[in-house]
């Protein structure tokens, strides 16, 4: 008689340690002197706004996806609008951002979502959320923190992807583990601003290629710098707080 498999045992994830929650805590004062008001680099007046703006800046740049929505909302200024259109011609509209066959599918599909589940209010809970068609985690995560300022979550892309593993946060590769880290080591108050703190500082200062080490004030605390600091971490902080203050003109703070 064959044995019985032994069936895999679940292990829950292991609690982050002191030092690792010390280091955190360094790391969040440090993010907060650097960008004291997170900010989205999309343009958005609206959830409904935001959430079609975020689908499209998929494989594309914030700059593109601005380019596009003012001529997309003036052409269809309601998610009825937008649900009803043709997809020829929201095709032509959104071409420059890339994929864009299955983003007009995508931003339409979520357009009549909103109509036609949720009365045409984007919804406040990931749950409702992910029940529109297109959209996942990153992109709820985006649209409730920013838009509703509800915290259920953390903002994880790959700018933030990026810093979290160089930070030695986690080892994970996937963005929903990622977060479930970042979730277990940061109070759920901080979790909207820690998101678009991560996304900004990873997409202007760590970045893939050439990451500015010696300008950043983490450079002390990261685990992965390549070159030494300049200065002290407050000068560097204070430095890139104004370059940042620079670049969220005209865009919408975080709450």
């Amino acid at each position: 008689m064959a044995a019985k498999k032994k069936r895999p045992v679940r292990r829950t994830p292991r609690a982050p340690s002191a030092k690792v929650r010390e280091r955190a805590v360094e790391i969040q004062k440090r993010l907060q002197a650097e960008i004291p008001s997170p900010h989205v680099e999309l343009h958005f007046e609206s959830p409904w706004h935001l959430l079609v703006a975020v689908i499209l800046s998929a494989q594309s740049t914030d700059k593109m996806v601005n380019s596009v929505t003012p001529v997309l909302f003036k052409r269809w200024p309601t998610p009825r609008a937008l649900a009803d259109a043709p997809q020829e011609q929201v095709e032509e509209v959104v071409k420059s951002t890339g994929f864009f066959r299955n983003k007009a599918k995508a931003i339409r599909g979520a357009s009549r979502a909103v109509v036609e589940r949720f009365g045409g209010q984007v919804p406040r809970t990931m749950a409702e959320m992910l029940e529109i068609p297109g959209v996942a985690r990153k992109t709820a995560n985006v649209v409730l923190g920013a838009a509703h300022g509800v915290a259920v979550g953390v903002v994880v892309d790959t700018h933030a992807m990026r810093v979290s593993q160089r930070l030695g946060f986690t080892r994970q590769t996937e963005p929903e583990k990622i977060e479930q880290a970042l979730c277990a080591l940061f109070p759920q108050d901080a979790w909207i601003g820690l998101g678009h703190r991560l996304v900004l500082h990873g997409r202007h200062v760590c970045t893939a290629r050439a990451p500015r080490c010696p300008e950043c004030p983490l450079n002390e605390v990261c685990l992965s710098h390549f070159e030494p600091p300049n200065g002290s971490w407050q000068e560097r902080a204070e430095a890139l707080a104004r370059e940042m203050e620079s670049r969220s003109k005209g865009f919408t703070r975080v709450r």
